[in-house]
């Protein structure tokens, strides 16, 4: 991984010791949930972009004309892949009524005499019609990304997000995507192995966020305003892996994402724990199992939570996931208490 300007790395999460799990922690003592993902042979994760949650922060300050590149390499070698490119905010021209801050995910071109050939491409899954998307709208889990007809490439720009001051008010797309219902979502990309020259397939597994943020200033004629917009807070690469193979398909996992957590434990000693999955499926509660451990790594000790009650909140469809919710009580006396939801 290269990156010129700034970059934010968070400590790397300890994996249990059986699975790899993607984690949702919370500022509680209590209340760390898991989901679990199981290996697939010939996937690895790319070194080059741990470890993992691996944050981008984009360069500031809060109205000033910085744009941020980030140079990505998958395999931490020789080959430059990708710029993860983020534009300058929407209050470095406040007065502009149509500005925008773009996030794209560039196929670094080694040679510029010859731009067709890239060392990554961003890819992008069919729209529900049929169509080819503009942008990189994402692969839901159980998606096949490869030679195939539903990978292709953005057909307009390798974007990612946007936020848009479009007519009086700020609006911000976190992900490219006609399903945005779905909390957990992956891009797909190929790209130049510096290892053997040969095309790989893979996935990278994003979570892009914005925030609203005020900036004064004087207009034309010499009045002061506020300006409020919609500006890019990070950009998180949770997971990227992709296929050892040249030019093998690789599959997006199903993932299971925590979307909120209440703690009740003052009003009824429960733990309210809502969560829905990234695929289609409109699985029946029973198919959820939460699990609890006093411990993670090694010393962790999961055995299947026998106080949780799970139920279904939404009924999924092709444009909204199904949501859950599990109810639990914690461990009396505990101080310090692990869960993770599994779909066995």
């Amino acid at each position: 991984m290269k990156d010129i300007k700034t970059s934010a790395r968070p400590s790397q999460m300890t994996a249990d010791s059986q699975n790899r799990l993607l984690a949702y922690s919370t500022a509680a003592s209590l209340g760390a949930f898991f989901a679990g993902q199981t290996a697939e042979a010939a996937v690895v994760q790319a070194p080059g972009l741990a470890p993992y949650p691996h944050v981008f922060l984009p360069v500031g300050p809060v109205g000033s004309t910085n744009e941020s590149n980030f140079y990505l390499s998958i395999e931490g070698g020789s080959k430059t892949n990708f710029d993860l490119y983020i534009a300058a905010d929407l209050l470095s021209h406040p007065t502009n009524q149509f500005g925008s801050q773009v996030i794209d995910l560039i196929g670094i071109v080694p040679d510029t005499n010859n731009p067709a050939i890239v060392n990554g491409q961003a890819l992008a899954a069919l729209m529900l019609n049929g169509t080819t998307n503009a942008y990189c709208g994402p692969f839901l889990g159980g998606a096949i990304i490869g030679t195939n007809a539903y990978t292709t490439v953005p057909s307009y720009h390798p974007r990612l997000g946007l936020s848009y001051n479009y007519g009086s008010y700020p609006w911000a797309n976190p992900a490219w995507t006609e399903v945005p219902g779905f909390p957990v979502e992956s891009v797909g990309f190929e790209f130049t192995s510096s290892v053997d020259g040969q095309n790989h397939f893979g996935y990278m597994n994003f979570a892009i966020s914005f925030v609203t943020a005020s900036l004064q200033y004087i207009d034309p004629l010499g009045n002061t305003n506020t300006a409020t917009k919609k500006i890019v807070k990070s950009i998180v690469i949770n997971d990227c892996r992709y296929e050892t193979t040249p030019n093998a398909d690789i599959t997006v996992p199903k993932l299971i994402k925590v979307t909120s957590l209440t703690n009740n434990t003052h009003v009824d000693g429960t733990f309210v724990i809502n969560f829905a999955p990234n695929s289609t499926e409109n699985d029946d509660p029973s198919a959820f199992v939460l699990e609890t451990s006093p411990t993670l790594g090694p010393s962790a000790s999961w055995t299947t939570d026998n106080t949780a009650v799970i139920s279904q909140l939404t009924n999924g469809n092709a444009a909204n996931p199904a949501t859950y919710q599990a109810v639990t009580t914690p461990a009396i006396g505990a101080t310090s208490q692990y869960w993770r939801i599994k779909k066995p």
